[in-house]
């Protein structure tokens, strides 16, 4: 029997990593599709230089390539974010890939922010969405300290709205409540596909 991959998603400052993370405590395998792109930003020359040629010199910091510099001007417009999708993903996608045929396990989990606008739902077998009011997200993200509120709302812009996730939904965890509440959906779900 093959591996079963849900799909992971959820907005800005939902809990989806934190999601994620009590997955992988319980020995779930899982791929973060936000940290592939800081890899292959990191170390795809020919993805460097292609964003660097699609958004100029103003992404670099010390020539090389500053995520935050680069957010600012790919989540601007929806242009620009398109363009960085047409870069970013078939790399991301090859890499998602490569992972799924490493795995020899009964389920793992491939986690993206984006993965409804990406069209990345039609590589799941089910997908997972973590609800969360938009309040609670932007409190937390600012508890991060990395992200302007102008910077929240351009991203949350860009995502798509948990309406839309509501429908592309298997399985829906919410996470207005304590970490706790979080984990103990976490664990039902778990147990449901062990059975």
């Amino acid at each position: 029997m093959g591996t079963k991959f849900f799909g992971l998603t959820g907005g800005i400052g939902s809990g989806k990593s934190t999601l994620a993370n009590i997955f992988k405590q319980h020995g779930i395998s899982v791929l973060d599709l936000d940290q592939v792109g800081h890899i292959i930003i990191n170390e795809d020359k020919e993805a460097q230089h292609e964003l660097i040629r699609a958004f100029g010199e103003r992404i670099l910091n010390q020539q090389h390539i500053d995520r935050k510099r680069l957010a600012q001007v790919a989540f601007a417009s929806s242009q620009n974010t398109q363009t960085l999708n047409q870069i970013m993903h078939p790399r991301i996608q090859a890499y998602e890939s490569g992972w799924r045929n490493q795995q020899n396990v009964a389920m793992a989990i491939i986690e993206a922010s984006v993965l409804i606008e990406s069209g990345g739902v039609s590589r799941m077998d089910a997908l997972l969405v973590v609800l969360c009011d938009e309040a609670l997200r932007w409190q937390r993200v600012k508890q991060r300290g990395n992200q302007s509120k102008q910077r929240f709302d351009q991203i949350v812009q860009q995502q798509c709205s948990d309406e839309e996730r509501i429908k592309h939904a298997d399985y829906i965890f919410n996470n207005n409540g304590r970490l706790g509440h979080l984990e103990q959906q976490a664990i039902a779900f778990l147990q449901q596909q062990t059975l």
